[in-house]
């Protein structure tokens, strides 16, 4: 019964996460694309001659942006649940049979 009822409260928050994340991601994408030029511009950075595989059209489809949101928030979400994985499971790994880790609580 507690699992259930564990399961059901990660699966809600996962979905409130990712919405957060979408949203968020969405708000960083629109802040970017309509925050004004500079009022000295470089120009372009490559001769058109020279990147010969650049596109020529810098507009990102909505699909695209949609996959990347998603890649986004399952990385997100997969970081989230590795470090809570440690986490819960720090007394099974102690810093001595890593050397790495020992070295760093040492230091």
């Amino acid at each position: 019964m507690t699992d259930e009822h564990l399961m059901r409260l990660w699966a809600d928050a996962h979905n409130g996460f990712s919405a957060d994340l979408d949203r968020g991601t969405l708000k960083l994408d629109r802040f970017l694309r309509d925050r004004p030029e500079s009022s000295s511009s470089i120009g372009r950075t490559y001769a058109q001659a020279s990147c010969a595989t650049a596109p020529a059209d810098d507009t990102v489809s909505t699909a695209a942006r949609a996959a990347l949101a998603g890649v986004t928030a399952c990385l997100a979400t997969m970081g989230l649940v590795l470090t809570v994985a440690l986490l819960a499971t720090a007394d099974m790994h102690p810093a001595d049979a890593h050397p790495v880790i020992a070295h760093t609580i040492v230091a």
